[in-house]
């Protein structure tokens, strides 16, 4: 049955406007009590044997010591409130419950009461229901629905988002409220470099963020210079490099071509035009043959992945996409490029091949829209422009995107649930050697399937393949978005579950009686 009483958090009171400057008097008392103490037990006793009040000396000592008890109470309860909102601790909840109030307050989310008295009448003046509750790292602010601020209340998730710089992941509606959950704290989701791994198909990019390239595959990354874009490839790069082969196209020379000097990376490193064509050119042929080799295995079976024949998988970087696109002068090399990539990005996922393309400008004469919303893993570093973060994100037009400059590495990430979250990519230290790293990798594994021919007979397999794998695809990707979703939620369950445990609740119960 359901709940006889619903905790719904903190309520919002007309007080709460000054909730900080509440505790910080809250905080002061000690010294007020300090203060009292020494005046009774000191300056009370000095002025009972001394009866000469006029000499103004004998004043200096106490209002000394009371200005000294003042200043420390100040700067202990600004010290507290301070560096607990700095922790995200709980003067951080009470601010923004403050803000919260202060936000009614300046929209007049009201409510007038006149109260006969016997002088008269006076006004009264309150909130309307609004609730604050803080669980783990979710903010959740709950309103009242069904009365004068309806339109109000329901179209306040944006607004809310802005004032917190906060991602809005969920919106729970019930009769008479509605209830809006905050993500909160994501840096401190952030992962190091050497923590970043890669299991099962997934890559854990920060505290409970995966990206299941296996599912979900290929990737856009955008974020102007200095974004900490190029940090976060080398991390993908690391963790690449230990389940298969990495191929690296770096059409501006920069640092990415750097890897051609590194044992692990020889011949696989492309930095001129007509060498980045040719080598999405032989990317398609490869993926036929490897198509080929699933299907002449003995347990070739329909709909299984590359995993399921014991393959290794291959990863294409492509970095720089915006300032190779602007070099294709012709349509000859616009289509040679741009059918190869359709190709792929449609049809590889099954035979484990993964796109991975870095720019700094996400529109569509870059991408086109049809490939970009085939590319499912989308990720922003750095100071994106309202228009970047539309284009990177266009099925978000709705939500706030804040930039927070100075922070290197900071951005959002979409795993391919359509839901952009706030990213910290994985904290790289200003004394790391890549160059070190990199030149000591081990030679990456690969399957190999150069022997394998691609015969007119084999092109005609090829067809059938192609066109199963056509029919199947977008149902499979719809199929895994709604998987991924689910995980999440048990995820939460989960957590729950073991915050319940150690409250002495079992997690099941507390279900049986809601």
């Amino acid at each position: 049955m359901k709940k006889l009483v619903t905790y719904r958090g903190k309520r919002i009171r007309l007080y709460t406007r000054n909730l900080t400057r509440n505790w910080g008097l809250v905080l002061s008392v000690p010294f007020f009590l300090g203060l009292v103490a020494y005046h009774y037990f000191v300056t009370y006793a000095f002025f009972k044997v001394n009866h000469d009040l006029k000499q103004w000396t004998i004043y200096v000592q106490p209002v000394l010591i009371t200005l000294l008890f003042i200043l420390l109470s100040i700067i202990f309860a600004w010290y507290v409130i301070k560096s607990s909102r700095l922790r995200d601790g709980f003067f951080m909840r009470r601010y923004k419950m403050q803000m919260l109030a202060l936000y009614m307050f300046s929209t007049n989310m009201v409510n007038k009461k006149v109260i006969k008295t016997e002088g008269g009448s006076k006004e009264k003046v309150s909130f309307t229901k609004a609730y604050y509750r803080h669980k783990k790292s979710i903010d959740t602010f709950t309103f009242q629905t069904g009365t004068q601020f309806h339109n109000q209340v329901i179209g306040i998730g944006k607004t809310l988002g802005e004032m917190y710089i906060a991602d809005l992941v969920n919106i729970k509606w019930e009769m008479g409220f509605i209830s809006y959950d905050f993500l909160t704290d994501s840096i401190g989701k952030r992962l190091n470099f050497d923590e970043v791994a890669i299991n099962d198909g997934k890559i854990s990019l920060m505290k409970g963020v995966e990206w299941d390239f296996e599912g979900l595959p290929h990737m856009i990354i955008t974020g102007g210079t200095g974004g900490g874009k190029t940090y976060f490839i080398y991390s993908l790069i690391r963790v690449f490099a230990q389940i298969g082969r990495i191929r690296i196209a770096d059409p501006k020379k920069s640092d990415l071509s750097a890897f051609e000097d590194f044992p692990a990376f020889k011949g696989l490193v492309f930095d001129e035009k007509d060498d980045i064509i040719k080598l999405f050119e032989d990317m398609v042929k490869l993926m036929d043959q490897r198509y080929l080799y699933m299907r002449k295995q003995p347990n070739y079976t329909i709909g299984k992945n590359y995993c399921f024949y014991g393959m290794k998988p291959e990863f294409i970087i492509l970095d720089e996409l915006a300032a190779y696109v602007t070099t294709l002068k012709d349509f000859r090399e616009q289509d040679l490029f741009w059918d190869a990539v359709r190709l792929l990005v449609l049809k590889a996922r099954q035979a484990g091949m993964f796109l991975i393309f870095a720019t700094q400008r996400p529109d569509t004469t870059t991408l086109p829209g049809s490939l970009r919303d085939n590319m499912l893993c989308k990720v922003s570093t750095g100071v994106l422009t309202d228009q970047g973060y539309d284009m990177t994100f266009p099925n978000s037009k709705n939500k706030t995107f804040i930039n927070k400059e100075g922070i290197k590495g900071r951005g959002y990430i979409d795993v391919g649930t359509g839901v952009p979250i706030e990213f910290y990519s994985p904290f790289v230290p200003s004394n790391f050697d890549f160059i070190g790293y990199f030149k000591n990798m081990e030679k990456m594994t690969f399957t190999d399937v150069s022997n394998v021919e691609i015969t007119p007979e084999a092109k005609k397999a090829l067809e059938e393949v192609y066109n199963s794998v056509e029919e199947g695809e977008e149902f499979f990707r719809e199929t895994q978005k709604s998987k991924v979703l689910k995980e999440q939620e048990k995820k939460k369950e989960k957590n729950m579950e073991k915050l319940m445990a150690n409250a002495g609740i079992s997690y099941k119960d507390s279900l049986k009686n809601s």
